[in-house]
């Protein structure tokens, strides 16, 4: 399952590379322009404002690519849904919530020493179960994150592998690129795209869990 999921991804993204392009090229852009302006700025309280502007290019990414892959091409307008409206809201509201749960248990381990990395681990388990909630409401359920706990029910080493295994593996293939000095730009292109391919499988894992295969959908 995890092995079709994973080949999926690669030809999904392939077989709808031009509506992928035209649905993600223009929040990407604006995402490696304010990464490229604020690597030169210093004020801290900035830095903050660009992560918060970055969470939205990258949410709004993330709702195109979910759409495109489960609802098909013609889910999206020719260059993808590029607004701030309620399914944004409420994506950008759930990966806060997990955010905020993994800062407050990395920062509550700080004091419990050998515990630390086992029950990291086991939040990090349980996010991946729950990030089932974004493909859903990327294409317009109102659910939370029950519904994910409830469609992942028996499929923890599948959700773990799909969410954290398969992007850590993408991300050690650009670690190379870096240390022989590739230009930032290209090796942020590259991320973005390895971005696009596990958004693609989060969508498929999901599909798969709801339908049971993997047809696309023109």
């Amino acid at each position: 399952m995890f092995r079709k999921t994973v080949v999926g991804s690669f030809l999904y993204v392939k077989s709808y590379k031009e509506a992928l392009f035209r649905a993600t090229i223009l929040p990407i852009t604006l995402s490696l322009v304010l990464e490229f302006a604020f690597s030169y700025i210093n004020s801290q309280p900035l830095h903050y404002l660009n992560n918060v502007f970055l969470t939205v290019l990258n949410a709004i990414v993330a709702i195109n690519v979910h759409k495109i892959v489960l609802h098909g091409v013609d889910s999206v307008p020719k260059w993808g849904r590029f607004k701030f409206g309620k399914v944004e809201l409420w994506f950008i509201g759930h990966y806060v919530c997990l955010t905020a749960a993994f800062i407050a248990i990395t920062f509550m381990t700080r004091f419990l020493d050998l515990a630390v990395i086992l029950i990291i681990v086991a939040f990090s388990v349980i996010a991946c179960r729950l990030s089932l909630v974004f493909p859903a409401i990327a294409i317009g359920k109102g659910v939370s994150f029950p519904y994910a706990w409830h469609l992942s029910s028996g499929k923890t080493l599948y959700m773990f592998s799909v969410v954290a295994i398969f992007p850590i593996g993408l991300s050690l293939v650009l670690v190379p690129l870096q240390t022989i000095g590739v230009p930032q730009v290209v090796t942020s292109i590259l991320s973005s795209l390895a971005t696009i391919i596990t958004v693609t499988s989060l969508s498929l894992a999901y599909k798969l869990l709801t339908e049971g295969e993997l047809s696309p959908k023109n």
